[in-house]
């Protein structure tokens, strides 16, 4: 908890603050003091307790801190003293505030309406910031932007961006170029500090401001100062610093500069962070420069070309076809050499697998067929190297697998971080090694090891060292080694829960590789649910950025997960609703609704409203979506133009669930139906997930007048019509009540479910089922039996119809026929008579 700034506050305020911080001290233990603060403020009397400005921007600290209601009262009356007191306010008031703002990001709404958006504050602003160094200017600014306007972590602004908000930011913006532009030779170093700062320059508020800094960059900005530039760009991957533009710029500069100037680490960097921001604007001038700074360039440096380039897919393709070139002449001029395995193969094969993957697979191929030496060995930068290559590749060749796992384990553990574990855990999996064998078991155990040497190296600041892509890896191993226990690990399952943690953090984790992740997580059948629920939110975050393509993907992983999450189905289905869903949405929303559960959901939010027409639709999709779709809209569903395409359906050429959803959905096409029902005869049963129960219902209800028809769909949704509720039992017995003969395997099939609910069933239910069995002279005993039990509940004063009904089952079953023991038999009731004395 940040302390009070009780060496400012006036002694009338001192005892107020203590009671308060003391209050939301203990709150950390116990909620309701919170509670107990936000009452205190609320019966605090101001003008008795506030003298000093320090005590009101101290009192509207308190006020964020214990969640005190947003324009309230309270606000009011100190907005209103801050405006009294506006004299008395300087630029050092405004620093401690910017100071609170930085600590406390939330409070940026509270501080902007009492005190930026007020008048009192656009009139002395310029004389305040006047008073402070161009550093507590822009961190001031930095601090106030970024506590209202959105962040790429989140999905909208802190608040509804006000008008006067507007004005003010404008306000600050234009005062804020005009301090950069009076600072001289420093103007260079303010764009730094603008960069490290985050300070925002996309929207027409920032327009001058945006002028101002990009001018700068592209004329003043020396080389080391671009790479600074760009690497916190790439840092801090915020979409609102502009860095299309600023990249733009950044180029230009890098051009602009002296020869000797710019080195090969400069231009190789700003590359770099163009790759990790994703900006494929390369200018001709920056291809030229790289292309220029190409033969003196490191090992190194090329390697950070090659894998910017590899991110960068169609950029620069004169610097491609340079870097193949090159790479290729040293491979030749290797291979004369006596010893083919030198030490500059697996860094031409990281290189050459970046840029010109064919090439890189010849070398490969001559680098395992000259791998003889038994006492042969890699260096761990060599080791690094080459098992990128073969992961790049898609080919692990046995022995160099072999002679990097060697180098792996002769090694000491600080030699390798952990994206090292990762690959190597990725290429013994593809090579053969189980989950259980011991190089696997030290993989995993140097995995979950050599992290904390990577913080150190890395720094606090560091991103995560674990991209989405290593995490792809490290599940895709699991899922090929069959290492689905070690997720059970707690140390495994708790690196991959901090990295996804943080990658969210970041704003690094795409839409589509959250999917991809719960698809493997779903392979590997994970039992904790606490890893899908945070890629789960994270895509339920971007549901409205989902394209048609994502939408599948989401729901076939949303089936495969198993997952009940009503609320993120119901926000699909509304955002579906919204846009306007295309065929393979509705089709996957469908699907998934079927799987999980969820049809009710899918009846009830109105998808087919705007749906015109059904050309183009294939069967599948038509006879899917009208089964999923309830009873009211199927009609009109089929009534579309494009829906004769049913009519005109051959049996052969449907899959075995199509044609048992036409049987259920079409029931005036009698010859269509029979025909459908004699060709689902030769098929194979459905299996359970593949049919609902009320499709097995609506096919028996089209075909109960035909035997051989209603055989035919009974055996197919055997699993189906075994799984039924009681209540769906009692449904399909109205729906088969008139017909006049009932196939055996009828009885057969729904005589499972029968007995499974024959106990707990109502006891007229059960009449009513044991009726059915002696109408058709089935003599099934156990079920007839279980319901005899049953049915022998009920009251004695039954009908006659149904005594008799009771007493045929009992004489067909062999089964004596009582009324239950727990039951009493009517009593006569007694005549009272009065005797009056004479």
């Amino acid at each position: 908890m940040r302390r009070s700034l009780t060496l400012w506050i006036s002694k009338l305020w001192r005892p107020h603050a203590e009671h308060i911080q003391s209050l939301i001290a203990r709150s950390v233990s116990e909620p309701r003091e919170l509670q107990q603060a936000r009452t205190y403020l609320h019966e605090l009397k101001f003008e008795q307790s506030i003298e000093e400005v320090d005590d009101a921007t101290d009192l509207l600290y308190f006020m964020h801190r214990v969640s005190y209601p947003a324009e309230s009262h309270l606000e009011m009356k100190v907005g209103e003293f801050l405006s009294k007191c506006a004299p008395q306010v300087c630029g050092q008031h405004i620093l401690a505030i910017g100071k609170r703002i930085q600590e406390e990001p939330g409070s940026g709404p509270l501080w902007s309406r009492v005190v930026f958006e007020r008048g009192w504050f656009t009139s002395s602003v310029v004389a305040m910031l006047s008073t402070m160094t161009l550093e507590e200017h822009l961190t001031l600014c930095a601090s106030y932007w970024h506590s209202l306007l959105p962040t790429p972590q989140s999905r909208c602004g802190r608040q509804l961006v006000s008008g006067s908000f507007v004005a003010v930011s404008t306000r600050l913006a234009a005062l804020t170029a005009q301090r950069i532009e009076g600072c001289g030779d420093n103007r260079p170093c303010a764009v730094c500090l603008c960069a490290k700062l985050g300070i925002f320059l996309r929207g027409d508020t920032f327009a001058e401001l945006r002028a101002v800094t990009l001018s700068i960059t592209r004329e003043m900005l020396s080389a080391a100062q671009v790479l600074e530039v760009a690497n916190v760009l790439a840092t801090r991957r915020s979409a609102e610093t502009a860095n299309s533009e600023w990249l733009v710029a950044l180029q230009e500069a890098l051009c602009r500069r002296r020869t000797g100037e710019v080195e090969a680490a400069h231009a190789v960097g700003l590359l770099h962070s163009m790759a990790v921001l994703n900006e494929t604007t390369l200018s001709e001038m920056f291809e030229d420069l790289l292309l220029q700074l190409l033969p003196g360039m490191s090992q190194d440096e090329i390697l950070k070309c090659c894998e910017s380039l590899s991110t960068l897919s169609g950029t620069a393709p004169r610097i491609r076809t340079e870097l193949h070139r090159t790479l290729c002449t040293m491979a030749v001029a290797g291979a004369k050499g006596k010893n083919f395995v030198d030490k500059a193969v697996p860094w031409r094969l990281r290189c050459l697998s970046m840029v010109a993957p064919q090439e890189a697979g010849k070398l490969l191929g001559r680098f395992e067929e000259n791998i003889q030496d038994a006492e042969a060995s890699l260096s761990p930068s060599d080791t690094r190297d080459l098992i990128r290559a073969m992961r790049s590749l898609r080919v692990f060749p046995p022995r160099a697998v072999t002679l990097c796992k060697a180098s792996y384990l002769a090694n000491p553990l600080q030699s390798f971080n952990q994206q090292d574990a990762v690959y190597m855990m990725y290429a013994g999996a593809r090579t053969g090694e189980s989950a259980t064998s011991a190089f696997f078991k030290e993989v995993v155990n140097r995995f979950t090891t050599v992290r904390k040497f990577d913080r150190r190296k890395s720094g606090p600041h560091q991103t995560s060292v674990l991209t989405a892509e290593l995490l792809e890896m490290v599940l895709q191993a699991l899922q090929i080694a069959k290492g689905r226990s070690l997720l059970d690990d707690a140390r495994v399952y708790a690196v991959l829960r901090r990295t996804l943690e943080q990658l969210q953090r970041e704003g690094s984790l795409s839409t589509e590789a959250n999917i991809r992740l719960l698809r493997l997580l779903a392979g590997l059948n994970v039992g904790n649910a606490s890893l899908p629920t945070v890629l789960l939110t994270n895509v339920s975050r971007a549901l409205t950025s989902l394209t048609s393509a994502d939408v599948r993907e989401l729901c076939e992983v949303l089936v495969a997960l198993k997952s009940r999450d009503v609320l993120m189905f119901r926000a699909l289905l509304e955002h579906l609703g919204r846009c306007g869903p295309d065929r393979t949405s509705l089709t996957a929303i469908a699907v998934a609704a079927r799987k999980l559960k969820f049809v009710t959901y899918f009846q009830q939010s109105g998808l087919l409203q705007n749906l015109t027409s059904l050309e183009g639709w294939s069967v599948s999709d038509i006879v899917l979506i009208a089964a999923t779709c309830s009873e009211n809209r199927r009609a009109g569903f089929l009534a579309l133009p494009g829906a004769d395409v049913l009519a005109q359906a051959q049996a052969e050429d449907l899959t075995t669930l199509d044609l048992f959803l036409i049987i259920s959905i079409v029931a005036d096409a009698r010859k269509q139906l029979l025909s459908m029902a004699s060709a689902l005869s030769k098929r194979q049963p459905l299996g359970a997930n593949d049919l609902e129960a009320e499709d097995a219902l609506r096919a028996i209800v089209n075909v109960v007048d035909d035997k051989d028809a209603l055989a035919a769909v009974c055996r197919s949704a055997t699993s189906a019509l075994q799984a039924m509720d009681e209540n769906m039992l009692m449904r399909t017995l109205e729906a088969v009540r008139r017909a006049p003969e009932l196939p055996n395997v009828f009885f057969r099939v729904v005589g499972r479910c029968v007995l499974r609910l024959a106990n707990s069933m109502t006891a007229d239910n059960a009449i009513q089922w044991l009726e059915l069995y002696v109408k058709h002279s089935i003599r099934d005993d156990s079920v007839g039996k279980a319901l005899l039990s049953k049915a022998r509940t009920r009251s004695s004063n039954c009908a006659d119809l149904t005594d008799k009904s009771i007493r045929k089952a009992a004489a067909m079953y062999g089964k004596s026929y009582a009324l239950h023991c727990k039951l009493k038999k009517n009593k006569e009731k007694p005549e009272w008579r009065s005797f009056e004395v004479g």
